[in-house]
């Protein structure tokens, strides 16, 4: 059997183009954790203060961190606003 580096094996899964769109999907997610991760820290606040922040319990804050792409665009604002910052979207074409 022949051994096959993960480059390999990884650019040979992204010339499926259902894996590519789950594979850009997974990337914007993980961008958007790390975003909201970074606002958090920036603010200083914890997930328990920043919750108080918003009016919701703290468990809502891990579930949004953990699946920040089922949130609105109202949630990410509010988000945003509670760490002090503000949310700006850019489409490139």
């Amino acid at each position: 059997m022949k051994n096959v580096s993960f480059d390999e094996l990884k650019a040979k899964a992204l010339q499926n183009p259902e894996v590519q769109q789950a594979y850009d999907e997974a990337d914007k997610e993980l961008e958007l954790v790390q975003l909201l991760f970074e606002m958090r820290e920036k603010a200083g606040l914890t997930k328990a203060e920043l919750a108080e922040r918003l009016g919701i319990k703290p468990p809502a804050i891990n579930r949004l961190e953990g699946n920040p792409l089922g949130a609105s665009m109202r949630t990410l604002e509010r988000y945003a606003a509670a760490c002090g910052a503000r949310l700006s979207i850019t489409a490139i074409q």
